[in-house]
């Protein structure tokens, strides 16, 4: 499948999605006020403390808005589609695409993708801008560069996750527990790690590296104290999802080519 036939896809997809233009702005601006009233918890929250774990509240504004962003480039090419496999498989309905001469996985995640996630990439990304003029940041081309990299390998964080989750359909067959598990993990990330035990710091590190999505690119361009990786670490963050993404779409593929349709 090449990658313009993938564009292709997707354009045909916002085609359709825009026939219903008054459903989809009204979907957005639900999005929108809705993740509005989230930041409003945190700001009152850390209204109530001034600080939390050192963190003030600009700086846990961009923390946040990192997670939400990536989390909407991310899920666009992937939630929906690996939440609805569960049902594809146990149906049968998976094996159509495996009779189409082009990748199952990039087929799959193509037609699938989301549109509505517009929504919290305009809200996270407007706070993420509002929060770094806040901080009055005096950063250097290097670190502008690095938060760019950064939203890239968080993105394919989330996308890898999530791929992996997906796969989980093909061995056990139901596997939306598992997106309710992520999903309070990923409610962790919300805040910096030092507020948690080292048993959630080292979880959120090592097994689930959805510290690497926000926390700690964040800590590093704003020199805070990065829990329990050292400072020179921080160059493991544009790795991480690359790794995890590769990690994901190989768990994907090679569940897909053991799958021997919905009668096992």
């Amino acid at each position: 499948m090449t990658f313009q036939l993938f564009g292709q896809l997707v354009k045909l997809l916002m085609k359709e999605k825009m026939q219903y233009r008054g459903d989809f702005l009204l979907s957005a601006v639900a999005q929108i006020i809705s993740y509005a009233g989230d930041y409003i918890v945190i700001y009152l929250f850390i209204k109530r403390f001034d600080t939390l774990a050192g963190w003030n509240w600009p700086e846990i504004a961009l923390l946040y808005s990192i997670g939400l962003f990536t989390y909407a480039l991310g899920a666009s090419f992937s939630f929906v589609q690996m939440s609805q496999l569960e049902g594809q498989v146990r149906q049968g309905t998976f094996d159509t695409l495996l009779i189409k001469p082009v990748n199952p996985y990039l087929y799959l995640v193509s037609r699938g993708f989301n549109l509505a996630y517009i929504a919290h990439i305009t809200i996270s990304g407007s706070v993420l801008v509002w929060a770094m003029f806040q901080l009055n940041l005096h950063w250097t081309w290097v670190q502008y560069f690095y938060l760019l990299i950064a939203i890239i390998s968080g993105s394919m964080i989330h996308a890898g996750i999530m791929t992996m989750i997906g796969a989980m359909s093909f061995i056990w067959v139901r596997s939306s527990y598992l997106f309710s598990l992520f999903f309070q993990l990923k409610n962790f990330i919300s805040y910096p790690l030092p507020v948690f035990g080292t048993v959630v710091q080292l979880l959120l590190t090592v097994v689930v590296p959805l510290g690497f999505v926000n926390f700690y690119p964040a800590a590093y361009l704003l020199d805070n104290d990065t829990a329990l990786m050292p400072a020179w670490a921080m160059w493991f963050v544009p790795l991480a999802g690359p790794i995890v993404y590769g990690l994901g779409y190989r768990f994907w593929m090679f569940g897909a080519n053991k799958y021997q349709g919905a009668g096992g």
